[in-house]
């Protein structure tokens, strides 16, 4: 193997060398800056939606850095899952089998943008733009129903079969882009870490409330009692009882109302509870490729069911939280599918419409 001696090389080459060393090396050191900058933002996002009054521990920030780094790290990998966008439009109802599948008719797509006061307002910000990118995501439904199949050649009447829909469509963060919209999930997706993490704290919160209304009112209950034994105002063994059952209460509450702990610990529970929560990223948010066959009547084939008729695979991508499950995709609308006023009323309400003197289009 040949080696070559620096001082062999040429000073072009070895000027050439040094400046591509300390434009990586520059380079390396702003993009660990606005790495940096990133974390200490989503910080101060997580506290600001969580509990402000953290900011009072001065280590909040050194505790929750790694965890949201990662938690960072885990939404990237997932945005970066999902495909490009596709295009709703009357025309790609007809030719993309994933359109088909999510609304019943071409028709009902232009309706759907047109309700969609997010898609609305962006079109209107931006009288020039003449598309939008978004995320669309669905609730799919499955059940159970009886029609006619096409097996060895026969057909067969009230074959149990399992049809496929898909309900609720919501179009979120229309942007100019789709690096803006995939942006926008980012924020998305760490908003809801933070809404997760909120509930949590205002369960907690709730607990030591009502340990506090409890802690209250029996010691006002043993407070009277005892007033009564020191005036001799009835039977001191009864009272001596009366007396003990709230004495017993009390300790266990105690006990819990000191686990929940004073200001400080409070606000140390508070802040191990989010780190517990962004720790463990995955456990909480889900991102799953899903696969099926339908035909064009949303039906679900499989095996040999349907054999010789037409059907569409389908791959989607299902976002699973806690508390819910929906199908997430990113989509491309034009703004020339979006109808009037008049356009909307007429579809909407055919009588009204024809009251006004308003024709469909």
């Amino acid at each position: 193997m040949t080696s070559i001696a620096f001082a062999d090389l040429p000073p072009q080459s070895l000027w050439g060398m040094l400046n591509g060393w300390l434009l990586a090396r520059r380079a390396t050191r702003v993009a660990e800056q606005e790495r940096a900058a990133t974390i200490a933002e989503a910080i101060e996002e997580v506290i600001a939606g969580t509990e402000p009054k953290l900011r009072a521990l001065s280590h909040y920030d050194r505790l929750l850095e790694p965890v949201i780094a990662d938690a960072l790290d885990y939404i990237a990998e997932l945005i970066a899952r999902l495909p490009p966008p596709i295009e709703l439009s009357r025309r790609a109802w007809q030719r993309d089998p994933h359109v088909n599948a999510f609304f019943a008719t071409g028709a009902d797509l232009p309706l759907f943008l047109s309700r969609s006061k997010e898609l609305q307002d962006f079109f209107q910000r931006r009288p020039s733009a003449s598309q939008a990118f978004a995320i669309l995501t669905l609730t799919r439904k499955e059940r159970q129903v009886f029609g006619l199949s096409l097996q060895d050649e026969m057909v067969r009447r009230d074959v149990a079969q399992i049809s496929v829909g898909f309900t609720d469509p919501q179009l979120l963060y229309p942007s100019a882009t789709e690096e803006e919209v995939r942006a926008e999930a980012r924020h998305c997706a760490l908003n809801l870490y933070i809404g997760l993490a909120k509930k949590r704290l205002t369960k907690r919160q709730g607990q030591r409330e009502g340990l506090d209304h409890e802690h209250l009112i029996l010691e006002t209950r043993l407070k009277g009692l005892r007033a009564q034994a020191r005036q001799g105002a009835a039977d001191p063994a009864d009272l001596q009882e009366k007396i003990a059952a709230p004495e017993a209460r009390l300790a266990a509450p105690g006990e819990e109302r000191a686990a929940l702990g004073g200001f400080t610990s409070r606000l140390e529970a508070m802040l191990a509870e989010i780190h517990h929560i962004l720790a463990d990223p995955r456990n909480e948010l889900k991102l799953a490729p899903s696969s099926l066959r339908v035909d064009r009547l949303g039906i679900k084939q499989e095996g040999g069911q349907g054999a010789g008729s037409p059907a569409n695979d389908l791959s989607l991508l299902e976002c699973t939280t806690s508390s819910s499950q929906r199908v997430i995709a990113l989509v491309r609308c034009s703004r020339d599918e979006l109808l009037t006023l008049d356009q909307i009323v007429a579809q909407v309400e055919p009588y009204l419409a024809s009251q006004m003197g308003i024709r469909a289009a």
